[in-house]
């Protein structure tokens, strides 16, 4: 077993069957056509992908089915370098997938497909490869329908113990979270990654400023507000650094978010200051949102050279 791991991410292991289509949405009785069904890594595998992409050292603790869906996804995720060796294969489990329906304008559906068997496994073991890592990573839909959420914020006291940080984005799943266990998770945070329509849902009526101090005030002591297009706003207790985003030609913004948490903890674990990271973290959502589709199509990291130009600091935690 590989030990030592830049990063683990913890749940949330999906196959997506990407399907690009002409334009969202779609009608009874109305005949479409589709650009091929293309399967890759989806989910937090975006997250795994893209870390790879930025050099870090990652592993996967998630479970699989044993069907071709899994099998591929494992073996895709092994050839790009993604510690796969502590991933649970269950003989009686069918593999989640999400459809995603993407078109031409960026826009994109989600379907997501589960067996019946309800949550999945936590074996002990996993807590030996979280204490040799020095970040782990998790989403909302891990705590929503994958993993116990009492297994889950076990693994959030080993890696506490072990120095490590703690990074959360609950994503839309947190709708559908109760209240008590997702308030508990980012209670648990060192950097709570929220989307603002995900961060507007928990504070409506607030403006950016007072819902990242909003979300301060649950506990995390690093927010970062993920504002597509528009960059992102850091927020700690002492500060708030609005840093803008890279105008690119936008094709599909399925796994941009994911591309974003993946570069800002790689410009962290670099020793990037939260401005410079944030910058990395914006050039590699907007490089991923030129791509249709994620998981393997997101760009590789020598691609960020041409958006980064500019920004000498952020350049040089692209990459170890």
């Amino acid at each position: 077993m590989a030990a030592g791991h830049d990063l683990v991410v913890l749940g949330d292991l999906v196959a997506d069957l990407i399907i690009p289509i002409e334009r969202l949405p779609l009608y009874p009785e109305r005949h479409g056509w589709a650009k091929g069904i293309f399967v890759e890594p989806g989910g937090a595998g975006n997250v795994l992908v893209a870390a790879r992409r930025l050099g870090l050292s990652v592993a996967s603790l998630g479970n699989i089915g044993s069907d071709r869906y899994g099998s591929e996804m494992r073996q895709t995720l092994a050839e790009i370098g993604v510690d796969v060796s502590q991933v649970e294969v269950k003989a009686d489990r069918e593999t989640v997938l999400c459809l995603v329906l993407s078109d031409a304008l960026g826009q994109h559906v989600y379907l997501g497909v589960k067996d019946e068997h309800g949550l999945w496994s936590f074996p002990d073991n996993w807590h030996e490869v979280i204490r040799g890592a020095r970040a782990l990573y998790t989403d909302g839909y891990t705590v929503r329908d994958l993993l116990p959420p009492e297994d889950i914020f076990a693994a959030f006291a080993t890696a506490r113990a072990a120095g490590s940080t703690i990074y959360f984005d609950p994503g839309p799943s947190i709708e559908f979270i109760p209240r008590g266990t997702y308030e508990r998770a980012i209670a648990a945070t060192d950097v709570l990654l929220i989307a603002e329509p995900e961060a507007r849902y928990l504070f409506p009526d607030l403006g950016l400023e007072e819902i990242a101090h909003s979300l301060l005030a649950l506990g995390p002591p690093v927010a970062a507000l993920k504002l597509g297009g528009k960059g992102c706003l850091i927020a700690t207790h002492d500060e708030s650094i609005r840093v803008p985003g890279f105008p690119v030609q936008v094709v599909d913004t399925v796994g941009a978010g994911d591309s974003f948490a993946a570069a800002f903890i790689a410009g962290r674990l670099r020793g990037g200051s939260l401005r410079d990271s944030a910058t990395l973290a914006n050039a590699m959502g907007a490089l991923a949102a030129t791509q249709r589709g994620a998981g393997t199509r997101i760009p590789p990291a020598a691609r960020l050279n041409d958006i980064l130009a500019e920004f000498s600091i952020a350049q040089g935690l692209a990459m170890p």
